[in-house]
């Protein structure tokens, strides 16, 4: 692939993908994250699902998870025979699910470890698929933790050098050996035996390691960059994106991965059934890393947000228009949708059915307070500002709302106007104010000036 071609998701290829929709790699995702969504943590739960899903006759399969699921429970004895059969049989389909794994005990590392080697199990014997999956999933748990602020640097390679301890003692000097071959060749090195676990596990770090971290305002673009990377490498390259992809989620967040990628993609976990969103992969994670369990107000899950607010808060004004957009708080949606909004962006949280379904809403990963609690925030502002105004473009009516219209709408509303309406930052602060009669707080207000650098 050309370095410089343009990267679209535009669906296509052998099986005929519409665009935005994943592929087998995230379905297969959805087999452990969906359970552990719930507070399961069964290995059998895991089992039943990639069955579930094998007998929907998904599109894609791979070859050797496809002969194992077509043998039946109990899986990890069908994997154990087809490992006898194919000794050297070691590909990749168990490490481009993994990520969920990281999220089944949190901060209890072993214990990962035993989940990611127990669901490897199911489907790859060999040796190196379970050290692989093993290592990725506690070096996921652990950039999770560890990681620091977006504006200083983290060594991928070293959390993966730091889940060694995880693997049989005997193995990890010829593992340091793989890491350190992957952290100094480049990533398209890589792929001279697709759907090998090792060159799968060395592609994906290696694309992140040769993508350099962005200066300014988003360091956080490292995510975006680091995928493509990964992509443009060539190969089998749903599954190292999707490999690469889990550990750059771990370090950047979920508010790194830019809304027009967020906008298109859906997919399926069982063929037959509705297709799920970003928002359903989102909402499964947050429960997931809570042990299954929602907040005190029932979210992620509850049905209705809106009157919780409304008990408890002040819920902003009408909708008021800047800039060829609606801008207000939860007291606007009702207007906003009657007068034929179409595309709704909420700055907070809300319940799964406070937008009707027709209409394409959007909800952002943005909280009122300092620096720590967004550590994205420059570039959450710039990337949801241009997705408002493509939008608008479009020929589309967007009304975006937090819950009072004091910081986080008067915030998005002065990044917009200033990167779209031609004001200056000052300008646009002005107008929002006089006409939301609310001032983004300080640090909000610092994150509007860095999202006009980006």
């Amino acid at each position: 692939m050309a370095p410089t071609a343009e990267l679209r998701m535009t669906g296509g290829g052998v099986f005929g993908w519409k665009p935005g929709e994943w592929t087998d790699d995230t379905q297969m995702v959805l087999a452990l994250l969906s359970p552990l969504a719930t507070g399961d943590r069964r290995v059998d739960a895991v089992e039943e699902n990639f069955l579930a899903w094998f007998a929907s006759e998904p599109r894609d399969v791979g070859s050797q998870v496809r002969a194992v699921l077509r043998s039946g429970p109990p899986l990890a004895e069908a994997a154990a025979e087809y490992h006898r059969l194919h000794p050297d049989g070691s590909g990749n389909g168990a490490l481009m699910r993994i990520g969920p794994a990281a999220l089944s005990f949190p901060g209890r590392p072993g214990q990962i470890a035993a989940y990611a080697k127990a669901t490897t199990e199911l489907t790859h014997s060999h040796v190196d698929c379970i050290d692989a999956g093993v290592i990725w999933a506690v070096a996921i748990e652990h950039t999770i933790h560890a990681a620091p602020g977006s504006d200083e640097p983290w060594d991928f390679a070293e959390a993966i050098r730091s889940a060694l301890t995880r693997v049989p003692k005997a193995r990890r000097q010829w593992w340091i050996q793989l890491i350190d071959e992957a952290c100094l060749r480049p990533p398209e090195e890589f792929h001279s035996t697709n759907g090998w676990v090792i060159h799968a596990f060395q592609a994906a770090l290696s694309a992140i390691v040769h993508t350099p971290v962005p200066d300014g305002a988003a360091p956080c673009r490292h995510l975006t960059f680091g995928i493509e990377t990964a992509v443009r490498a060539g190969g089998d390259t749903d599954t190292v994106a999707a490999i690469a992809g889990s550990l750059l989620g771990a370090r950047w967040g979920a508010t790194a991965v830019p809304l027009a990628w967020r906008s298109v993609l859906h997919g399926k976990r069982v063929y037959g059934r509705p297709d799920l969103h970003s928002i359903d992969l989102t909402n499964m994670a947050l429960r997931a890393a809570a042990g299954g369990r929602p907040d005190s107000n029932g979210w992620p899950g509850r049905v209705h947000l809106t009157p919780y607010y409304r008990d408890r808060f002040s819920c902003g004004s009408e909708p008021v228009a800047l800039g060829g957009v609606r801008w207000g708080g939860i007291a606007g949606i009702a207007t906003a949708l009657e007068s034929g909004a179409d595309v709704v962006i909420s700055l907070c949280r809300m319940g799964s059915r406070d937008v009707p379904g027709k209409v394409e809403h959007r909800v952002i990963g943005f909280v009122d307070g300092d620096d720590s609690d967004n550590p994205n925030l420059a570039f959450l502002l710039a990337d949801t500002a241009d997705f408002i105004a493509g939008r608008v473009a479009d020929g589309h009516d967007v009304y975006v709302h937090s819950v009072s219209a004091e910081h986080r709408t008067p915030a998005l509303a002065a990044t917009f106007l200033a990167r779209h309406q031609g004001m200056s930052v000052d300008a646009a602060l002005d107008v929002v104010e006089a006409v939301l009669h609310n001032r983004p707080q300080p640090c909000l207000i610092e994150g509007v000036r860095r999202a006009i650098t980006i």
